[in-house]
């Protein structure tokens, strides 16, 4: 039979590992009691104050356009969502650029290819680009909501320039 304090002392003994010293710590804790950083990720750094914000960082992922303009305009500087999510767009749409000059090489190697190259060349460019827009559709889904959806190799760069 297990009594209540044992749940309790369970519930402080799960740990977890500081993401920027690798310090164990208890599950609960906001702060490293080694380094003394924030826990929290930072996507929740990169929030909305605002459903203003949150529409402008969903307005700034329709084309590399409204994001640039974001970005130049002096009263959007003071706003780090804003800035991120513009930041995130530009850099989403010249790794978009890039990806579909890689899936015309390999559509053209592919279509080299005897019997099936030809099928396997437009199966790779259409699952290229659902890939793409299921992407982009999850970056404007979070950007309403004024979270942030961090990308891989982008999101470290939109950050770094948001600041």
């Amino acid at each position: 039979m297990r009594r209540f304090g044992d749940k309790r002392k369970r519930q402080y003994d799960l740990k977890m590992i500081c993401s920027h010293c690798a310090a164990e710590m208890p599950e609960i804790s906001a702060f490293c009691p080694r380094c003394g950083r924030s826990v929290a990720s930072e996507s929740e750094a990169f929030s909305a104050a605002n459903s203003k914000e949150a529409l402008l960082g969903t307005l700034a992922y329709l084309t590399i356009i409204p994001a640039v303009l974001l970005l130049a305009i002096p009263q959007f500087k003071s706003s780090q969502f804003v800035r991120f999510h513009s930041w995130q767009s530009v850099f989403f749409a010249i790794a978009t650029a890039i990806f579909g000059l890689a899936l015309r090489l390999l559509f053209i190697v592919f279509s080299l290819l005897p019997f099936v190259g030809f099928l396997i060349a437009w199966l790779s460019l259409g699952v290229g680009f659902l890939a793409v827009v299921v992407l982009w559709a999850v970056l404007v889904a979070k950007a309403v909501q004024g979270q942030s959806y961090e990308l891989p190799w982008i999101s470290h760069l939109a950050a770094q320039l948001a600041e």
